[in-house]
C-alpha cells in the first residue's frame, strides 16, 4: 500500500505537470497570435504600397526616339499635379489605327503625367492646355492629332491616381515652343512649365 504522503506528492507532481503543459500551450498560442499579427501587418503594408504608391513623385518614363527630357518643376493646379516629362517637335506627319495626318506646319508632342492628389475624383479638361511660342503666341491642342493618337480631350481621374498622356500641338514650321501652360479645368489656377530649347529642323 502506497503511503498517503507519497501519493499526495505524486498527485501534486501530476497537477503541476498538467499546469505546466497548459501554460506552455498558452504561450505557444500567444506566440502564434503575435506572429500572425506581424505577418498580417506585413502583407497589409505590401498591399498598401502596391495599390497606394507615393504620388508626390512623377512617373519615370523612358524617352522615345527623338524625345528630349523636360526638367521643369511640377505644376500644381487645384488638387492636380502636372509634370511635363518629354518633348518631341518637328514632326511632319503621324499615323494612327485608321488614319494619317499631315501637319499644317510641324507637330509637337509633350508627354505629361497628371496626378490626382485628393481622395476624390477630379475632372481634367485638356482643352485648357496651351503651348507658348517664342513670340508669345499661345496655341491650343491639335484635336485631329489627339484623336488619331487616341489621347483624351477630357477625362475623370480617380482618387490618388496618375495618368501619363501626350499633348499634341501644330506649330508654324519655323516656330519654337518655350513653355506649356497647364491647368485642371477652367476654374483651377494655371501654371507654367518651361520647355527645353532645341533647333528641331535638324534631325
Amino acid at each position: 500500500m502506497v503511503p498517503v504522503g507519497r501519493r499526495i506528492g505524486e498527485l501534486r507532481g501530476e497537477v503541476v505537470g498538467h499546469l505546466g503543459a497548459r501554460r506552455r500551450i498558452r504561450q505557444w498560442i500567444a506566440i502564434g497570435f503575435v506572429l500572425g499579427l506581424l505577418i498580417g501587418a506585413g502583407v497589409a503594408a505590401g498591399a498598401a504600397a502596391l495599390y497606394w504608391p507615393e504620388k508626390d513623385k512623377p512617373l519615370k518614363m523612358m524617352m522615345r526616339e527623338g524625345e528630349i527630357p523636360v526638367k521643369a518643376a511640377p505644376v500644381l493646379s487645384g488638387q492636380t499635379t502636372f509634370t511635363a516629362q518629354g518633348l518631341t517637335c518637328g514632326i511632319e506627319w503621324i499615323t494612327g489605327t485608321h488614319a494619317e495626318h499631315f501637319a499644317k506646319g510641324r507637330l509637337c508632342r509633350v508627354k505629361v503625367s497628371v496626378a490626382n492628389n485628393s481622395l476624390a475624383t477630379v475632372q481634367v479638361a485638356n482643352l485648357e492646355q496651351r503651348l507658348i511660342l517664342a513670340d508669345g503666341t499661345q496655341l491650343g491642342m491639335d484635336l485631329e492629332s489627339m484623336e488619331i493618337k487616341r489621347q483624351l480631350r477630357e477625362f475623370t481621374l480617380g482618387a490618388s491616381d496618375t495618368l501619363v498622356e501626350d499633348l499634341w500641338f501644330d506649330l508654324p514650321k519655323d516656330a519654337t515652343p518655350t513653355a506649356l501652360l497647364l491647368r485642371t479645368n477652367p476654374e483651377a489656377p494655371q501654371g507654367r512649365a518651361d520647355l527645353p530649347r532645341k533647333d528641331w529642323s535638324k534631325k
